[in-house]
Order: C-alpha cells, then structure tokens, then sequence
C-alpha cells in the first residue's frame, strides 16, 4: 500500500475531530440536531484551514443513512464513499477550472432531478470567488430558491469579490487561523499516533511556519520527518525552515544587557560565523524581546534562560529595543549591505539606550541606578547659607573638611556686608525674579561667571536642608479681570437700510457703500467691486465691466451677486453686465483714489515735520517714500 501523507491521512471525518473551529462546528452541529437547515452556506477563510472539510462533513451529516445527524455513523456505504470522494450525489466543483457561464448552465440542469442515492444532493463549489460574473447571475436564481432537496456548499479564500447578492443569499461562516501552540498540540498527538521521536520546540517551529494552516504545518512535518530521519530534532528542524537558533538570538541579548558597543559588535561577529540570514535574525530577535515583555509583565516564565535575561533589562529598554528592531528590518531589506544594517540597528539600541532616567519596570525588570554626581566635597548648610545664595552672597563649600574643596559663589560686595548684618528674626527668602533683559545696568547686579559642578551640588544639597522659612501672610490676591476673548461682544447695531440715489452723480459712493452691506466674499465680491450699477429697475439690474475683467464672469457668480441683492432689498433681482474698454467709477477704483490722497497727505506732514527738516538739512537725510504708510 502506498504511503499517505499526513495531511490526507488524519483528514477530519467528524466535528469532534475538527481542530480549532469551534465557532463553526458548534452553529453547525445545533442546525443539524435542531433540522434547521440553510439551502446555502458559504466557508470563508485562509488556506488549509478547515473549509472544504468542514464542507465534507457536512454533507456526510445530511445524507448519512442512520439519518440527518451531526455525529453521521461512518461506517455506512455513504459515509465511505463521501470519505473516499466518491459519492454521486456529492458534486464537488472546482470554480477555479471551470468559469464560464455554459459550465454553470451544465451544472445546475441537474438541479431539478432528485438524487440517486442519497438523502440531498450536494453541490460543494470550491474557491467559488473565481467564476465570472456571468456564472454568478446564472446562479442567482437557483441559489435563492432550489429545490428541497439540493444544498449549496461554497468555499472560497477570497470572500471580497463575491458580488452581494450571493452573500445576502447564503450562511456565511468565517474560519479563523490557528494559532502556532494549538497546531503544535495537534502535531504532538499525531506524532505519538506515528510513534515518531520529537521535540516540543520543534513542533512549535513547525507550528510557525505554518502561519495559521493545519494543512500546511502537516506538509512541514512530513518534510520534517523525511529530513531528519524518523525524528524532529529543534536543530534539524531549524535547519530545514531556514530559521535562526535561538541560541544565537541570546547571545545577542546578552550582549546587549553588558550595554556596550564592542560586545555587541564582537557578539554578532561570533553569530555571524554561522550565517544566519540578517533579516530573519531580526525578525528572532523581534520575537525574542517581545517574549522578555511579556515575562516582565507577568513576571514568570517556563524558559529558566529568558527569565534571567528579562531581569537584566529595565521594561523601557526592552520596549526601546524592539522598536528600533522593527525599524530596522526596513533597513535590512533596503541597504546594499545586509550586514552593515544589522550592526546599525544594534547600535542604535546601545548608543540610544535610557541610563538610568526611567522608572523601574514591571516584574523583574529592575531600573538601572542613576549615575553618581562627582562631587565628594560636602555642601554648606544651614539657613544663612541658604539665604546668602538665594540673595547671591558668598557662600564657601568648605566649611567642613573634605578632600576637595568645592566653588564658591560670589556677589558684589554691598550685598556681602548687608549679608553679614545679623538679623533679628529671618525673614522669607525672596524669590528670585527672571528677566530676559535687563533694562539697564543699574537695575539687576551682574550674573556670577559660570561655576564647577560643586557649586550646584551645594546649592541643591543646602536648599534640601535648609529649614522651612515662616510662610508671609498671604494677600488677597485681587479679582481677576475677564479676559478680552471672555466679555461679552458688544451688540453692534445692525447698519441701516440703504436709502435710493438722489441723482445719477452718486450712484458710484451708493454702490459701492451697497456691496459693503452685502454678504459677498472671493470671485463674487472682486467681480462686484470692478464693476458700475449702469442701469436699474425693479428686477433687472446692469452693470458696467471693462473688457480685461471678462474672466470674473460667469453664470454661477452672477446668481449668487443677484441672490445677495434679492435678499437686501426682498424683492427678485436679476443681474446682467455688459463691458467697455475702461470703466471709471468703480468701487475698487474709489478706494485705490482714497489710498492714493491718504498717502499724499501723509507724505505732505512727514516734510512738513520740523524734526524730519532738521535731520534732511543738518545730516543730509532723504525721505524713504516707500516706507510711508497712511494711517488707518
């Protein structure tokens, strides 16, 4: 007999041995049990995850000659023969080969016969995404309303591209992928039915790989099996998928906990003489600090190895880390060079690494300690220390023997003898005001020159000894003020009604005193401005264009001009315009002639001001003429 591979051989023949689709086997098995049977159901999902087998039962369940269960017997002549694909009334479709419309035509005349042997006659289409768009219109009808004793089993890995009317017309079920330890569970219990030797690890490996399809990691597996020799060894397995040891992915962890660029360059280095693939040694590493988060959140792990390494970094390296990983594997894939890239991105992790600013971690990620200040002198305490600092007196860090001596801070010296006056009673210090700039020389004292860093680690340490000075009084503070954007707006009186020209001289001031009444803005208003009232009735207005404004016109902005004037003076107003070479008068003319008499008076004042005389004759100044500006 010849040998049959794994995935064909433990191929599920029951919903109890369906692996990782509980949702589905679940609605299935209580519509079976229940008889309430759809016409048309349709399994959605990725490759090799279940969908024609689950077809497969199905059918099996409905044509069973125990009778329409969901645990069909599997021993009857029906339910051999749909397990051997061979069943005549099990019509099974590839959609993929056969498109046309005369191929779904040639199907569904068998619709109407009733089947030979069994209970239903089943059609199974499979990847059913690829018929055209004909098919599916022939296969309207039928799929809405077949006869009873016909059920439709479409599958397809590409639900998108099924038109609408075929989804509202079926039960839609969505198959999951499987996650990468349930598949490796799987594995183990098929691996002891074939009494082969493995290793968990490897299974997970396999389980990977797989990327969510059972049918995929039973192919790797058998691979698995024929390259190692009757045993899955986490080596052998690696080997075979072309994956990074894990031992090599802690090495570089560890070097990275040491915080340093020579390990980590000397770590890749002896990595690198196994030559591993640079991106999929990323990717380990990706998986690997993802791995360490977890661990510090949960703060257990089954990995001896990968719990101690999760206590060597703090929670925010870690998250650092695998950011700066994911970024890289872009780098890899674009740089000339893969491996220069990958020392790029460990070196980035390194040089950008937190020293020490971050809070501690979770679990067993312990904060990095901050680095001491270099200072052994110690700091000058005690309240006249601490005022004479703050007033900026001369404060000596020596006071106490110590093996340095530390900077001093100085003042000028009437502040060091109004320091030196004892006082009766210590008054609060005074806060130091900042200023950007001083006024004038007189008004602050100079700043002390730059000190050493002793001189701030004294000031630090006497302002945490120093004893609370006796808090002032306080004042009450006055009420505050209503901000300007806070008051409320003045009502401005709404401008009164436009009265009509008293004769034709001012029909320019009344136009253009109409447009600033009106609600124009953009293209509309610009148009309106360049433009004269020529002629008016009660419906009809005309305006006055000069030919070079042709491009301002159009039907749209003349609606809206007409609109604006409707709705001020209530009545309907249309708009026309008609164009002369030069049209004098306009609006906008009349302003740039009022700009033009402003700025003439305001020259006129400038040379008229004593002091702009006195500078052009005793100093030979010139007037910069385009620099006047009217004032509003």
């Amino acid at each position: 007999m010849s040998y049959q591979v794994l995935a064909r051989k433990y191929r599920p023949r029951t919903f109890d041995e369906l692996v990782g689709q509980e949702h589905v086997s679940r609605a299935l098995m209580h519509a079976l049990d229940q008889d309430r049977l759809h016409h048309a159901y349709l399994f959605t999902g990725t490759r090799g995850v279940g969908k024609t087998t689950i077809a497969r039962i199905l059918s099996r369940c409905l044509n069973c000659e125990e009778g329409v269960s969901s645990r069909p017997c599997g021993v009857c002549p029906t339910c051999r023969e749909i397990g051997e694909g061979r069943f005549v009334d099990l019509i099974e479709v590839d959609a993929a080969s056969r498109t046309k419309v005369e191929d779904t035509r040639e199907l569904l005349e068998n619709v109407q016969y009733a089947p030979s042997r069994g209970r239903y006659k089943v059609y199974l289409i499979d990847e059913v995404h690829m018929l055209s768009a004909h098919s599916f219109n022939a296969l309207l009808k039928t799929l809405e309303e077949p006869p009873p004793h016909v059920k439709f089993l479409l599958a397809t890995t590409d639900p998108q591209k099924l038109p609408v009317t075929v989804l509202s017309r079926c039960l839609q079920f969505s198959l999951k992928a499987l996650p990468a330890e349930q598949i490796a569970r799987h594995l183990k219990d098929l691996l002891e039915r074939e009494m082969i030797r493995f290793e968990e690890p490897a299974l997970l490996a396999l389980g990977k790989a797989a990327r969510g399809s059972m049918r995929d990691a039973l192919s790797l597996t058998d691979q698995a099996i024929a390259f190692g020799g009757e045993q899955l060894t986490t080596g052998a397995v690696s080997g075979m998928l072309g994956t990074v040891d894990r031992a090599h992915v802690r090495t570089l962890l560890r070097a990275l906990a040491e915080d340093t660029p020579a390990a980590v360059l000397n770590a890749l280095a002896s990595v690198s003489e196994h030559a591993p693939d640079e991106l999929a040694l990323l990717d380990e590493l990706v998986s690997a600090l993802h791995e360490l988060a977890v661990i510090q959140a949960l703060g257990e792990s089954d990995d001896a190895d990968m719990q101690a390494l999760a206590g060597e970094f703090t929670a925010e390296q870690v998250q650092l880390y695998y950011d700066v990983a994911l970024r890289g594997r872009r780098d890899v894939q674009d740089a000339p060079d893969s491996r220069a890239a990958l020392e790029m991105t460990l070196l980035r992790m390194v040089l950008f690494s937190p020293k020490g600013v971050l809070a501690a971690g979770e679990g067993n990620a312990p904060a990095k300690k901050p680095q001491p200040a270099r200072n052994d002198a110690p700091a000058a305490s005690g309240p006249g220390a601490m005022k004479a600092m703050l007033d900026g007196g001369t404060v000596s860090a020596n006071q106490q023997p110590g093996p340095q001596q530390a900077a001093t801070v100085s003042a000028p010296p009437a502040q060091q003898a109004m320091a030196a006056k004892p006082e009766p009673e210590p008054a609060p210090a005074p806060q130091p005001e900042v200023r950007d700039q001083p006024r004038n020389e007189s008004e602050c004292p100079p700043e002390p020159a730059p000190q050493p860093e002793a001189g701030a680690a004294a000031l630090s340490q006497a302002l945490e000894t120093a004893p609370a000075a006796p808090e002032p009084e306080a004042e009450p503070e006055p009420e505050p003020k209503p901000a300007a954007a806070e008051r409320p707006a003045r009502q401005q009186p709404d401008p009164e009604p436009l009265g009509e020209p008293r004769d034709d001289s001012e029909i320019g001031s009344w136009w253009a005193a109409l447009l600033m009444r009106l609600p124009l803005d953009g293209a509309v208003r610009h148009l309106a401005r360049n433009a004269v009232l020529a002629e008016r009735d009660e419906h009809q207005w005309t305006l006055e264009l000069s030919s070079g404004h042709q491009v301002l016109v159009n039907n749209e902005r003349l609606e809206e001009l007409g609109g604006a004037l409707s709705d001020y003076f209530h009545r309907r107003i249309r708009v026309q315009v008609r164009y002369h070479e030069a049209v004098a008068g306009t609006p906008e003319l009349l302003d740039q002639q009022r700009r033009q008499e402003r700025l003439e008076e305001a020259r006129a004042s400038l040379l008229a001001d004593d002091t702009v005389q006195t500078l052009m004759s005793r100093f030979g100044g010139r007037l910069d003429e385009d620099s006047i500006r009217p004032r509003d």
